[in-house]
């Protein structure tokens, strides 16, 4: 079953969020799942974000991953065996996506010399595979597809 965009006719339209869709998703699926007891309710604000540390995820030095931010995208209720699964998405993640510029005066000069939060500013990736030398995809940019 393929995606449906029930508010919109038109099929320009829905095939743009399509293609949006496939390069949102183009890197794999950055949500993580869990379960937590059901009295943990009043401890979970859907509006708020947390950090989810992984001590055995894999990483480039092997340390795991020091704790990335993610926002719950929806808790979900099991009354029978008391408990919330809590589903969220890597917030980095979707900001690293983006381009957002930064003062080249406060910021490493190469991405292997920028720390975490240093890394969410447009760096440009190697232009032959469109990754980082860490094997993280490369920011991508964007024109008018009209040249501009």
């Amino acid at each position: 079953m393929g995606w449906q965009f029930p508010w919109s006719t038109s099929k320009a339209l829905a095939g743009q969020r399509a293609w949006e869709e496939i390069l949102k998703r183009g890197g794999g699926d950055k949500k993580v799942e869990f379960d937590v007891p059901m009295s943990w309710v009043n401890k979970f604000d859907v509006f708020t974000t947390f950090r989810l540390q992984d001590p055995y995820a894999i990483s480039a030095d092997g340390s795991g991953d020091i704790g990335r931010y993610y926002f719950i995208e929806s808790i979900s209720y099991d009354f029978a065996g008391e408990r919330l699964k809590i589903t969220a998405i890597d917030l980095q993640w979707l900001l690293e996506l983006q381009a957002i510029l930064g003062s080249e005066d406060e910021l490493p000069g190469n991405w292997e010399d920028a720390t975490e939060d240093e890394k969410l500013y447009f760096y440009l990736p190697r232009e032959r595979d469109g990754r980082f030398q860490d094997g993280r995809d490369g920011k991508r940019v964007f024109g008018d597809r009209r040249g501009g």
